[in-house]
C-alpha cells in the first residue's frame, strides 16, 4: 500500500458539525480520526478495515465515520495503482510501437 499523508482537515464548522452529529467533544473526535487512520494503515483490504471497526465496539455514527474515511483512501490507492499500471501500459505500447 502506497504510504502517504492521511489528510484528515476539517475547517471549525465542520468539526462542530461531526461533534454534534456524533455526540461527542473535539478531543473524542480527534481519537476516532487517530483511529480511523491507525486502521487504514494496519489493514490492507476493505473486509480486515469492517473487521477491525466492528471488534472495536464503536456506535455506529463513529463506526460510519471511520468505514468512509478508510473507503476514501482505499479508493485513493486504488485509483493511484490503476492510473500508474495504464501509464507503464501506454508507455511499452509508445516503445514497442516505435520499435516495430
Amino acid at each position: 500500500m502506497t504510504d502517504f499523508n492521511f489528510n484528515t482537515f476539517f475547517d471549525k464548522f465542520e468539526k462542530e458539525k461531526l461533534c454534534n452529529l456524533l455526540e461527542c467533544s473535539t478531543s473524542e473526535l480527534d481519537e476516532i480520526i487517530e483511529n480511523a487512520e491507525k486502521i487504514y494503515k494496519e489493514t490492507d483490504s476493505v473486509y480486515d478495515s469492517v473487521m477491525k471497526i466492528l471488534q472495536q465496539g464503536n456506535n455506529i455514527r463513529e463506526a460510519t465515520l471511520i468505514g468512509l474515511m478508510c473507503g476514501k483512501y482505499f479508493g485513493f490507492n486504488h485509483a493511484e495503482e490503476q492510473i500508474e499500471n495504464d501509464i507503464k501500459q501506454k508507455l511499452f505500447d509508445a516503445f514497442n510501437k516505435r520499435r516495430g
